[in-house]
């Protein structure tokens, strides 16, 4: 079942106390209908909190979810169990917030996540909102950065507090604009674009659980304000679901010149794979739709392909690319290697740009220069069942696992088509960078990296039986399926 975290903006105030009421939330003023679960219950618990209901007593595990504070765990319930006997079975001592699930109208079903969204009438009302997060116990968790009105509250981990009267109560003393709960749900509708369904790698309604966990990561980061720079053949640059994403910076390394031209396919491809405009009615979804794309163009058929590669590589991370991303290979060089050395260490003014490399589809070891270091991160190819396919390189410097088999995307003239190989992939985990990124400009390629292998999940028939810097690994799928939901939401606000 795909979740994610819903904000429904509504409306907040505040009373002294908080009555038994029947169960709504507001929306610009009005009563929103909400009907308790009977058959539900929802434990929400610090992350890291090894409590659980006991399942011998009439309980089934339907789901979890969880972000960098929480654990939530949603049980149905069995005909001889009430939401009140379940409530029996969390000792006092226990910091678990047991809380009724929602059904809207319409038969959404709705899961509080303990937040809560506020938004002050004027800026000099934030004394007001101190003051009753600290009658009702509540972390006031961040300011939104685009919408500086708004704030996120967090109720505490206790059995007597329920996010959605709390909410309710703010709004009620009218001192706020707005104040609703947060939910968790049901969202297949990841976006209005018409072959988003198309792409298994974002949404996979055959094989559930092998994607790369998209639609709950796009509430927390869409790639706003980073560029990725597709070093390849050159973007069709206005290609109509990428013009409006693409940066007015582009290069030629062929040429050394602006702007880019265009030798094949290919990187159009990636570049939709990677920030495909969203919700704007047209073919796919990019990974990061809001990101900037600059296109850096080398012809793969170019006699002074090393120069030229590398020439575009210093390039990119020279004119304020944040995440690089390369589908191709070429022999072991020391010009691609020092400027793969300058990217990575001097760009983002220090803070190192993310590089992120296909692995090779040659069913043998990792191609240069995925297999150069570390820092850049060789990606394997998945298929939609979650195995590898047969042609995915492998290796010592394998980092982490994307989709790239029958993966659509951009092509020249304003088309979209099928492509395969771990030059797919990469792109995949491009955008993910770009995500953490917009969550947290401030890190380093190194930290970027490190979220991304340790919020992976591990997939795969091959053991993980290695332990390397970033947790279990294998040379395969490296630390395992890219996730971008677990991503953002471990990703550290600055």
């Amino acid at each position: 079942m795909k979740k994610y975290i819903l904000t429904i903006v509504v409306a907040l105030g505040l009373t002294a106390s908080i009555s038994a009421q029947d169960s709504y939330y507001y929306c610009s003023g009005d009563k929103v209908l909400l009907t308790e679960h009977s058959t539900k219950v929802v434990a929400m618990a610090p992350k890291g909190n090894s409590f659980s209901l006991p399942l011998s007593k009439g309980l089934i595990l339907t789901d979890t979810i969880s972000d960098s504070n929480s654990l939530i765990t949603v049980y149905e319930l069995s005909s001889t169990v009430t939401p009140s006997r379940v409530k029996a079975l969390v000792p006092t001592s226990t910091s678990v917030n047991l809380q009724s699930c929602y059904n809207t109208e319409d038969g959404t079903e709705l899961i509080p996540d303990g937040y809560i969204n506020v938004k002050l009438k004027t800026a000099s009302d934030s004394s007001k909102l101190q003051a009753v997060a600290s009658q009702y116990n509540c972390e006031i968790v961040e300011q939104n950065e685009f919408m500086p009105l708004w704030y996120s509250l967090r109720v505490p981990n206790t059995s007597s507090i329920n996010p959605v009267e709390v909410a309710n109560a703010i709004y009620e003393t009218g001192n706020f604009e707005s104040s609703f709960p947060s939910f968790s749900m049901d969202a297949l509708e990841i976006s209005y674009d018409p072959d988003v369904y198309k792409q298994w790698g974002l949404y996979n309604s055959q094989y559930e659980g092998y994607d790369i966990n998209i639609s709950k990561a796009w509430n927390y980061a869409t790639g706003r304000g980073i560029k990725i720079a597709i070093v390849d053949e050159g973007i069709e640059l206005t290609h109509k679901d990428l013009a409006a994403n693409v940066s007015p910076l582009s290069y030629d390394a062929v040429t050394n010149s602006s702007p880019s031209k265009v030798y094949g396919d290919h990187a159009t491809h990636c570049a939709g794979i990677a920030a495909a405009v969203r919700n704007n009615g047209l073919q796919i979804a990019g990974v990061a739709p809001d990101a900037k794309l600059m296109s850096v163009s080398i012809n793969f058929d170019s006699s002074n392909f090393m120069k030229e590669t590398s020439n575009a590589l210093m390039w990119a991370w020279k004119n304020g690319a944040d995440v690089i991303s390369c589908s191709w290979t070429c022999p072991r060089n020391d010009l691609i290697m020092e400027a793969i050395d300058s990217a990575v260490t001097k760009g983002r003014e220090g803070k190192g740009c993310v590089l992120v490399k296909s692995a090779g589809n040659t069913s043998g070891s990792i191609t240069f220069p995925g297999n150069y270091k570390p820092s850049v991160l060789a990606v394997a190819n998945m298929t939609v069942d979650g195995s590898l396919r047969y042609s995915s390189c492998y290796g010592s410097n394998m980092f982490i696992t994307a989709p790239g088999t029958n993966i659509l995307s951009t092509i020249r003239y304003n088309a979209i088509d099928y492509k395969s190989g771990t030059s797919m992939a990469a792109p995949h985990v491009a955008g993910v960078a770009a995500l953490i990124l917009e969550r947290n400009p401030k890190l380093s390629a190194t930290k970027v990296r490190q979220i991304m292998g340790k919020t992976a999940q591990k997939i795969g028939s091959y053991p993980y039986d290695t332990t390397k810097t970033y947790g279990t690994w294998n040379e395969r799928y490296g630390y395992g399926l890219v996730d971008a939901y677990n991503a953002v939401i471990n990703t550290p606000r600055y």
